[in-house]
């Protein structure tokens, strides 16, 4: 997702929040997979501005005749090539095609994952439009919340699972504006010019995992970003999330 704001000065934080969706799905009955990816344009505060999907119809070019999918997106545009389309509520039917098919609609579903963030300077919390142009002691912290879950029997007992999301989010902070820059969940790189910042989360797993508090704590949902501001001004920070990451990991134990 992605914010065409910059905060400088005067402006607000752009959150972008792309979430991998990543289950491939059968797009009909022709062995064509479709990929699915959601773009979450966010606010200063993590909450939800506008989502685009993006799908992609995988060996399309293989299928004999047109190509049945099913989608409740609005405002479908193909992104990628002159296949056409016709539309009756969920169902979708592209013209057959030489090449795979890529298009994007819009989504007003709730997501599976979700984030907040709250801000404090000097130990008092803050709105982010409040920001720009402030001097002091910023703590920025940043929750994940997963809500996919599903319930599965362990040792003949019903449990309720989350799904397995990986978050981070990233952020590059000039030095002119950002010093001793420090994370919890995370990991910061400074080059000279810029502190590049990295925090990540597992939403759910601890939960999953039934780990008791000190074990959980080592699996976090959330991470702080703590710096010495000067004349605050801020870019885009960008977060991805993802359930492919685990995969390819055998998780049997």
């Amino acid at each position: 997702m992605r914010n065409k704001n910059v905060m400088k000065k005067a402006t607000s934080i752009a959150l972008i929040f792309a979430l991998v969706v990543g289950n491939t799905a059968v797009a009909d009955a022709k062995k064509i997979t479709k990929q699915e990816s959601v773009y979450v344009l966010a606010g200063t505060d993590g909450g939800v501005n506008s989502i685009t999907v993006s799908d992609w119809l995988q060996n399309a070019k293989d299928a004999n005749g047109d190509i049945t999918d099913s989608s409740d997106l609005t405002d479908i545009v193909n992104v990628k090539g002159n296949e056409t389309f016709t539309q009756n509520g969920k169902e979708i039917s592209w013209t057959s095609s030489d090449n795979d098919i890529y298009y994007q609609g819009k989504s007003n579903k709730d997501l599976p994952v979700s984030m907040s963030i709250t801000y404090e300077l000097d130990g008092k919390e803050i709105k982010a439009s409040e920001l720009p142009g402030k001097s002091g002691k910023l703590k920025m912290h940043v929750t994940y919340t997963n809500k996919s879950k599903t319930k599965k029997k362990i040792n003949g007992k019903e449990e309720e699972i989350y799904t397995p999301f990986v978050m981070v989010t990233g952020m590059i902070l000039s030095t002119d504006n950002f010093a001793n820059v420090e994370i919890d969940n995370g990991k910061v790189i400074n080059d000279g010019s810029n502190c590049i910042v990295v925090g990540m989360g597992l939403p759910g797993m601890a939960e999953s995992l039934d780990l008791d508090k000190d074990d959980a704590d080592k699996i976090p949902s959330d991470f702080t970003m703590t710096a010495d501001v000067t004349d605050f001004s801020m870019g885009n920070t960008f977060t991805f999330a993802s359930a492919n990451l685990f995969n390819d990991v055998d998780l049997d134990d």
